[in-house]
């Protein structure tokens, strides 16, 4: 069976990591705090957003491109509770002294999320740039080496497909 291909505000999700500052709680005090540097995960919720085909739409939605690119939702890097915003991260590294997570601030760029290169149909071209297709891996923010770490669902649309 074919994959349903993706379109504009189709949802990309995921986990990446961001290098992060801020304080730490000192294991021997006083003083009761350490500046911290370190590296947390953060979850990555965003929708496919820009560079998107302006030559083919299904039901009207521009379909994307392994050339388009996807941002965070609204709110995301929001302090503190913005799933992308430096309080709410986890897993730090190193985890200890343990970071103070309202003291945190991201110190890398919070970036878009470009298709992987392994991403997109390897039958279907628009102008002769891939498709991108359900299940595709998002390469997202993540300038730490990380790929793929992050996947495109189809669901703005359901009746046009590629069988890869």
């Amino acid at each position: 069976m074919g994959k349903l291909m993706v379109v504009q505000d189709d949802p990309v999700q995921g986990t990446d990591k961001h290098n992060v500052s801020g304080n730490a709680t000192n294991p021997s005090a006083p003083p009761p705090t350490v500046p911290y540097t370190g590296v947390g995960s953060y979850v990555y919720a965003g929708k496919m957003t820009d560079s998107l085909s302006t030559f083919v739409k299904i039901g009207g939605t521009p379909v994307a491109l392994v050339t388009s690119k996807s941002s965070l939702n609204p709110g995301e890097t929001a302090p503190p509770t913005g799933g992308h915003s430096a309080p709410t991260g986890s897993g730090f590294t190193p985890p200890s002294p343990a970071p103070i997570p309202l003291s945190l601030s991201i110190t890398d760029v919070i970036g878009t999320g470009v298709p992987n290169s392994a991403a997109g149909s390897a039958l279907l071209t628009i102008g002769g740039i891939k498709v991108l297709l359900d299940g595709d891996k998002i390469d997202t923010c993540d300038g730490l080496g990380t790929t793929g770490n992050s996947t495109v669902t189809a669901v703005g649309q359901a009746f046009v497909s590629c069988s890869a």
